[in-house]
This record gives C-alpha cells, structure tokens and sequence, in this order.
C-alpha cells in the first residue's frame, strides 16, 4: 500500500474517533452538535462535584480530600486536549492535511523515499496500539472493578472519586445513578485522551520521518560531491561538470527549512497540551503515591499507571525527537562541504549555522520535553508523595 493510502487511513482513524465525541477534525467549520456538548461537560461535571465532595472530604480527614483529588491531573490534561482541539482546529486540520500531502510527494520519488515514509507510519502505528491497548485496559479496570466489588463482596466503590449530593450510594437506586453518571466523563475522558495523544503523537514523529527524508537528500548531494572529486582525476584541463550540485544543494537547503517550520509549527500548536499532559501527569503521580503510601486505594493505583504511563509515552517520544535534531545536524556536519564553490558554501553555513541551533520542545519553558525529564520527575514525586505519607500532613 503506498505511504499515502497508509497515512490517510490513519488520519480518518483518528478523525473518526473524534467524530464520537463530536470533534470532527478534517470538516473546515466547526460544528457543536449534541456530542460535542456532552464532551465539553465531561470536565465541568467532574470540576463541579469534584471539588464540592472534595471540600466535604477533606473535612472530615485530610487523605479522604487528598483521594479525592486523583484525578485533578486528568482533569487538567484533559480540559488542555479539548481547549486545543477545540481553540485550534483550523491549524490541526491544516497539518493533518499537510502530512498526507507530504506522503503524496515523496512517495513518487523512488524507493528509498518510500522505506522512509513507511517506516515512520509503522512508527506512528506501533505507539498507536500502545496506546490503545493502555488506555483500553486501564479505563476498561476502573470502569468494570466496582461491579465486580458490587456483586461478589458487596463492596460499593465508585468509578469517579466523587459522590453526587442526594444520591447516596447506599442504595441500589443512587447507586445505579452515580455509576451512569460517572460513566459519562469516563469514557469521554478515555477517548479523548486517546484522541488527544494520537494527534500530537503523530505530529511529533513526523519530525523524525522528516530527519530520514532530510537525510536521503543529503546522501544524494554527497555522491554528486564525490563524483565531482573523483572526476578531476580523469578530465582533461580546463573541463567542468556540474553534477547537478546547485539544484541538489538548493533542495536540501528548501527542505531543512521546511523541517525548521515544521518543528516551530508543532510546537506552537500542541506547546500548552504537550506541557498540561506532562506535569499534570507529574501531579496525579504525587496524590496516588500519597494515597497508597497511607493506605491501598484500588482507583488511586490505577490511576497511577495511567499517568505514569501518558507521561512516558511523551517523554521518550520527546528524546526520539532531540535524536533526530542530532541526526540532521550530524548529516549536515558530514557533507563534503570542500566541494561547494564560495556561493554554495555560504548557503551551506546558513543550513549549518541553523542545524546548530535548532529549537528543542520545552515545557513551559523551564525543561525539555525528553526521558530524563521524566526521571527527574519521577525522582521528585516519589521523595513529595514520601514525605507528605511519612509525616501525615
């Protein structure tokens, strides 16, 4: 199947699982069905009987209130997943497009350019079904768990950490009601943190395919470079061949630029979601810690696989991507630059000088989207989440 078949299947994937929650991502205007407002209330149903019970909790003992904060981590990164969509639907819409034109591009310019295309689809499509697959087990626990408790210990829990005021959960009738109601921001929340990553995800890895692209022109600059070398040794005085160096400069020098935007355009569009994803993750780590240093809670426990896995995901695809910045800078490090005429070398200084100084993904502003951020907060949650469990504050 060509490149771009793939990624255009892959996009209607991803824009059919919005259409359920009534986002469609390719349409040019927006359009606010029924679904579309049940996704928006989502947040604000847990915002509001989150916090009230919360208020309540935390009265009676500081970790039945900590409990139910749990997932205000999700809260945060869910609200910042549907605001982007939601705020920026035109600039997705736009890179989606792009992405698949791309694909249409290059796919007709030979094989390797193909390799390149279809190895970073099946990039997108390994991370695609680890997601899937995490967010469908441990959405699928939280949800089931309570009516197994329910019907063989006669133990009743609630999906979300919240009651809902004059429902008591008590009875069979407020119990019903509060486990539908909790079902709704559950799954929403289940499909639209799937919705959310697969967009970013797959923004963020085309970085990557766009390094191996970048590298196969380079490759193809090199050999006429080369040739060029090789062929002083057997022309006559006085005889030149060009080797189509200028048009094979120029467009390595278009597609570095290319690249350069790209990245600028990515971050720009998911930098709020990428940085909510990552801390709120960091913070839903810190409560579950507290919560199950004191005292096993099933919810809590879940909850932290989830967030520790969500904030994984984003930092090792982060490091992926600072590896393909040093992929790019040593490809063009490697050049044989020598062979390049003056005017020619100034241009290569310029794509050189721009290799060297290529911005990273940083979060806030503070620290760079990768895998050590992620230990380093790790490390920080687990001393945070020790010590609040340790002197019982």
């Amino acid at each position: 199947m060509k490149p771009s078949l793939r990624m255009h299947g892959l996009v209607q994937h991803i824009n059919a699982v919005a259409q359920q929650l009534g986002l469609d991502m390719l349409t040019v205007k927006k359009e606010y069905i029924f679904r579309t407002w049940v996704t928006i209330s989502a947040p604000l149903t847990y915002a509001v009987f989150g916090v009230h019970w919360g208020f309540i909790e935390a009265r009676r003992h500081w970790l039945e209130g900590i409990k139910s904060c749990i997932m205000l981590g999700g809260l945060v990164s869910g609200s910042a997943k549907l605001l982007t969509i939601l705020l920026r639907h035109t600039p997705i819409r736009d890179l989606l497009y792009f992405i698949i034109k791309i694909c249409e591009d290059y796919e007709q310019r030979g094989v390797d350019f193909i390799h390149a295309l279809n190895f970073g689809i099946d990039r997108v499509y390994k991370i695609q079904r680890i997601i899937f697959v995490g967010y469908s087990i441990t959405f699928l626990i939280m949800l089931l768990m309570p009516l197994v408790l329910l019907f063989y210990k006669g133990i009743r829990i609630t999906v979300m950490p919240y009651e809902i005021p004059g429902l008591s959960i008590d009875s069979n009738i407020g119990y019903g009601l509060t486990y539908l109601q909790h079902t709704v921001p559950e799954v929403v929340g289940g499909i639209g943190f799937y919705l959310g990553d697969m967009l970013v995800l797959l923004a963020l890895n085309q970085i990557q395919t766009f390094a191996d692209i970048f590298q196969l022109k380079a490759t193809a600059l090199n050999d006429a470079l080369e040739r060029k070398e090789q062929s002083r040794y057997v022309c006559n005085v006085g005889e030149y061949k060009d080797f189509n160096i200028q048009a094979l400069l120029m467009d390595l020098i278009n597609w570095h630029q290319l690249f350069v935007d790209y990245c600028e355009l990515v971050e720009r569009i998911y930098d709020n979601l990428i940085a909510a994803q990552v801390f709120a993750a960091s913070v839903s780590i810190v409560i579950c810690l507290c919560v199950n240093l004191n005292e096993f809670d099933l919810i809590s426990a879940i909850f932290f696989l989830v967030s520790a896995y969500s904030m994984s995901v984003y930092c090792i695809v982060g490091t992926q991507i600072e590896f393909a910045y040093d992929q790019v800078y040593q490809t063009v490090s490697c050049l044989s630059w020598h062979e390049l005429n003056c005017e020619q070398r100034k241009l290569y200084m310029m794509m050189l000088q721009r290799a060297q100084n290529m911005k990273i993904i940083v979060l806030l502003g503070i620290v760079p989207l990768s895998l050590g951020t992620a230990l380093q907060a790790s490390e920080l949650d687990f001393c945070f989440g020790s010590l609040l469990a340790k002197n019982n504050i």
